[in-house]
């Protein structure tokens, strides 16, 4: 109906029946809706409130007929008083202060931080919210200075107000104190703490704009605090913006942290952070093979001591054999070894400078026996060990245990074996495969601590304890991988295997003979794979190869540890692309570097990847007062790390000494209680 229409029904005799009562109701809303004064004549004159069908419109009309008795709940009570363009407004007003509803008092307070003629109603009339938190943020909002002081003179109420506030409301606060010109309370604003509801929790608009507000005024001890609890890329950018180009910090070590972070180059930290998962690739640092240069050079295989410090290599120079170890931390030859007779192909580092290398095949030697010698500083010997064909060596403990997968000819029949060795040498048939028929093993992988042994092929999975005791024949599942050598890779509790035409095979503990695998297929059966391994310090199984000849690529893999939780539709979590023409990959044993063998440098040389970048990059991206003493620890290996890139090392190394600096007092710096180490293993990334 029509606010006209129901006008002129009022005006005519029609009684209180249905029709009247509707036009009653109409007339009241659009009162309500905007004051009109020929329309409120009208409605005083009727003496009547509207009827409930609209309880908000029935309740107002009867405060506007003046009814002592209605009752305003505190919302409908705040919301009315808070409207100054209305005659209803100044009778809600005038209720409230007669009831004192502590609730609606709360919501008024509340609208008056938006609302002039609000805020002056309730500072007129002493109105103020209960919660003494919101008192305080509220006098100071409308400029009751006095009042403020009184309620909170070391400003720990508005501190506890801003920080768990909306950052609407707290952009207007901080505009509020930057207007009123008190130095004091921006510290207050700013935290004394970088916990969770301190500076560094704060939005980025938030610290720059506290900053600012502090350079302003000069107040360069306080400025600097919270640089340091920024972002490392808006702590770089404040120092190279400082506006007193002459100030610097007094404390020697407050220097030296103001200079790593001027030494960082903005726009190289920008570029660095805004690629957080490393997706868009992967810098190495390049370590040179020295003495292999010559023409006729080429290294076969390399291999990381058990602590990861050392990178042990075997190929050939001049038709001899030629192994050697490079110190990672120096980038330099630690150990020559004297030449072999024959070129070789494969090495074991087994630590405490010793190698195992085995012969490699030439043309025409097909039937001809490899060997097994040893490598250590009291010299060269065979370990009298020898098979037609050496398909895998690795090292299986810290201790200095390896594997080896071998075939043998007798006569014209072949037969395959698994041995287990040690490091003075001796080498001893493990027994895996005996009794097994047609078991022709073309890869070995060992799982964590060398704990248990896996054989792998196209068309049989054989898992085995060290000692092999303990043999199980896994089912294969449905198909069978023909043509060239599958990779496989262990953790703890997961055995994968992945073929030339982009399967993946899955299986889990308990690992026994009745459990089939869960296969996926996961890359274009164009991807070439060269390597497959379980990393520790990701927690997460790698795979690296090639698509459509592109560049090479590192995949990481989301694989559920156990059997009951479901696989993903993408088993791939991220790819990064990484540099360079590798034809052998290998893994530290803690899985937190990747050495990539490059076939086309004209020296032969090692490019070095530092993997734990990939979750490291995007947290340095988060408020340096938000990290804690594990951050510094991962930030600290890192910056250790011979692995780390030119690009990533100056960067790390100023975010090193800022979170240095803020833990200097604590006495676990570096470390957290109960941080564990990853073990000491390794897992060969084997080739195709």
């Amino acid at each position: 109906m029509r606010t006209r229409t129901a006008a002129l029904l009022l005006r005519l005799p029609l009684g209180h029946g249905p029709l009247w009562r509707r036009a009653l109701d109409t007339v009241w809303q659009a009162w309500l809706a905007a004051p009109d004064q020929a329309l409120w004549a009208l409605l005083e004159r009727q003496g009547c409130a509207a009827s409930g069908s609209d309880p908000s419109a029935h309740t107002l009309s009867r405060l506007a007929l003046g009814d002592a008795d209605v009752q305003l709940g505190p919302g409908l009570l705040a919301g009315t008083a808070a409207r100054f363009d209305h005659p209803i407004g100044e009778r809600a007003r005038a209720r409230l202060i007669a009831v004192n509803d502590a609730e609606a008092v709360d919501m008024l307070c509340r609208t008056a931080l938006t609302s002039p003629r609000t805020a002056a109603f309730c500072v007129t009339h002493h109105l103020a919210p209960a919660d003494e938190v919101e008192r305080a943020v509220f006098f100071l909002r409308t400029g009751q200075h006095e009042q403020y002081q009184a309620l909170d003179p070391d400003g720990a109420l508005l501190a506890l107000g801003y920080h768990s506030a909306p950052s609407e409301e707290r952009k207007a606060l901080l505009e509020t104190v930057s207007e009123a010109g008190g130095a004091d309370l921006l510290r207050v604003l700013a935290g004394r703490h970088s916990g969770p509801d301190g500076f560094a929790a704060l939005g980025g608009t938030e610290r720059r704009r506290l900053l600012e507000q502090f350079a302003a005024r000069h107040d360069w001890d306080h400025w600097w605090a919270l640089v340091q609890l920024m972002p490392l890329l808006d702590a770089v950018r404040a120092v190279k913006d400082v506006v007193d180009a002459a100030w610097r910090p007094s404390g020697e070590d407050d220097l030296r942290v103001f200079e790593a972070l001027w030494g960082v180059g903005a726009a190289a930290l920008e570029a660095w952070t805004g690629d957080g998962d490393g997706s868009s690739g992967l810098v190495p640092a390049r370590i040179t093979i020295p003495g292999l240069d010559g023409p006729d050079t080429f290294v076969r295989d390399m291999d990381f001591a058990p602590d990861g410090t050392q990178l042990a290599f075997a190929g050939h120079a001049g038709g001899r054999g030629r192994a050697g170890i490079i110190d990672l931390a120096g980038g330099r030859l630690s150990h020559r070894y004297p030449d072999a007779a024959r070129p070789l192909a494969r090495v074991a580092h087994l630590g405490a400078d010793t190698l195992v290398v085995v012969d490699a095949e030439e043309a025409g030697d097909m039937n001809r026996p490899k060997h097994i010698h040893r490598f250590a500083p009291d010299g060269v010997r065979p370990t009298g060990f020898s098979a037609t064909v050496v398909s895998a060596l690795q090292r299986a403990t810290a201790e200095g245990k390896f594997v080896v997968s071998s075939r043998h000819i007798d006569g014209y029949r072949w037969h395959a074996r698994v041995s287990v060795g040690d490091r003075d040498g001796s080498l001893t048939d493990s027994g895996i495969l005996g009794g097994l028929p047609d078991v022709s093993p073309r890869g070995v992988t060992v799982s964590p601590g060398g704990r248990r042994i896996a054989v792998v092929n196209g068309d049989t999975v054989v898992v085995a304890d060290h000692g092999g005791t303990l043999v199980n024949v896994l089912d294969n599942g449905p198909r069978k991988i023909t043509g060239s050598t599958p990779l496989s890779a262990m953790s703890d509790s997961v055995l994968v295997r992945a073929d030339a035409l982009g399967g993946l095979d899955i299986w889990h503990e308990p690992l026994v003979s009745d459990q089939a695998p869960v296969s996926r297929n996961v890359w274009l059966n164009t991807t070439s794979l060269y390597a497959l391994a379980w990393s520790p310090a990701l927690n997460r199984f790698l795979a690296v190869g090639r698509q459509h000849s592109r560049s090479m690529t590192l995949w990481v893999l989301d694989i559920p540890e156990t059997r009951d939780s479901p696989l993903p539709d993408d088993l791939v979590a991220r790819q990064i692309r990484l540099p360079g023409h590798p034809h052998r990959v290998r893994l530290s044993p803690k899985g937190d570097v990747l050495a990539s063998l490059d076939s086309i440098s004209r020296s032969p040389a090692v490019d070095l990847y530092y993997l734990p970048l990939l979750t490291l990059r995007s947290r340095v991206a988060g408020p340096m007062g938000l990290m804690s003493h594990q951050d510094l620890a991962e930030v600290t290996a890192a910056v250790k790390s011979p692995a780390l890139d030119h690009k990533s090392r100056p960067i790390l190394h100023a975010l090193r000494s800022c979170l240095e600096h803020r833990f200097r007092h604590d006495m676990g710096i570096g470390r957290t209680a109960g941080a564990t180490d990853a073990g000491d293993f390794e897992i060969e990334l084997g080739e195709v």
